[in-house]
């Protein structure tokens, strides 16, 4: 079996990756190319002290990005990259059940350079599909029956603040307690970008975040105006939120967490495959051209430093627009 990824394991890792590619009949400069990519990725991760066994989503979206910023990679040259990294995770995965290919999830395919079309969003009855789902019992296991009650409430807000408010992935992770001030019905989001924002929630979903809230057992639920995370992680083992004693603060969902989460609901809800975050938030941004916004009210919206990243929505737009 494939060990996690270290420092001492990753030089074997990368010659069992590139003796499978030789299995499979790949040309020796290709092994090579591929072998350099690698170990040019995870030279970068060790250089900003990232641990490889546990690498997440938004580590490799920072990584897409300092090669396009930075060493101003072309779009060949990305998608070369992204193709590596998804055949390298996947060889991880089929050895070793308990590595995740996460780089699928990534934003690499929602790249500024790249048109949109309509499987990049989510369809009103996908939509009504996915919240209904998130609220029922079906084709759940029995641990997962009993889970269920602490958890529909969080799942389905943080639905809702990605497809109705349009947080990012990181952005929702990240979100803490000193963020939410349910008196005002106020949520401070901060950006990549180090910048934050204010949006005002609905009663709705202010009273289903609170709901979600007071659903956690009073000794492992986040504390007002601290540094908690405001969605916690679930210990299905003790079937309650997830505590860590030793920062005596509740454990913050991960991003891989919520992804198999969404994962879970689109396939109960019957849903197409693949459906993941950047589709909520892409649709939020879409609706928004929709009613009329303009260019700088949307890119406050969705914190955005520059406008550049909505060309392709405004275009899919004119392409799209009924006459």
């Amino acid at each position: 079996m494939i060990p996690n990824l270290t420092t001492t394991t990753l030089p074997d890792v990368i010659l069992q990756f590139a003796s499978h590619l030789n299995s499979k009949g790949r040309k020796e400069s290709t092994i090579k190319r591929y072998c350099y990519d690698l170990e040019e990725c995870f030279r970068y991760f060790k250089k900003v002290n990232e641990n490889l066994s546990t690498l997440q989503v938004q580590s490799f979206n920072e990584y897409f990005y300092y090669l396009t910023s930075e060493r101003k990679y072309n779009e060949k040259t990305m998608h070369r990259i992204y193709v590596v990294l998804n055949q390298f995770y996947k060889f991880l995965q089929s050895n070793n059940s308990s590595i995740e290919n996460i780089i699928p999830f990534t934003n690499y395919l929602a790249g500024p350079s790249r048109a949109l079309s309509t499987d990049d969003f989510i369809t009103e009855e996908e939509e009504k599909k996915l919240l209904s789902i998130v609220q029922s019992t079906a084709e759940l296991s029995e641990k997962q029956l009993k889970a269920r009650p602490f958890l529909m409430d969080r799942n389905e807000i943080m639905i809702r603040l990605m497809l109705y408010y349009g947080l990012t992935l990181k952005e929702l992770i990240d979100l803490q307690m000193r963020d939410i001030n349910f008196a005002l019905n106020e949520l401070v989001v901060h950006s990549k970008e180090g910048t934050k924002r204010t949006i005002i929630l609905l009663k709705e979903d202010r009273m289903l975040l609170y709901k979600y809230f007071v659903t956690i057992p009073e000794p492992v639920r986040p504390h007002y105006h601290s540094n908690h995370p405001l969605f916690v992680a679930f210990d299905y083992n003790r079937m309650t939120f997830h505590w860590v004693y030793d920062n005596d603060s509740p454990k913050a969902l991960t991003e891989i967490a919520f992804q198999k989460m969404l994962r879970l609901e689109v396939k109960r809800a019957g849903l197409r495959k693949g459906l993941c975050s950047q589709h909520l938030r892409n649709t939020f941004i879409f609706r928004k051209i929709q009613e009329g916004l303009l260019v700088e009210e949307i890119q406050q919206l969705v914190g955005l430093k520059t406008s550049v990243s909505l060309k392709r929505y405004y275009q899919f737009f004119q392409e799209n627009k009924k006459e």
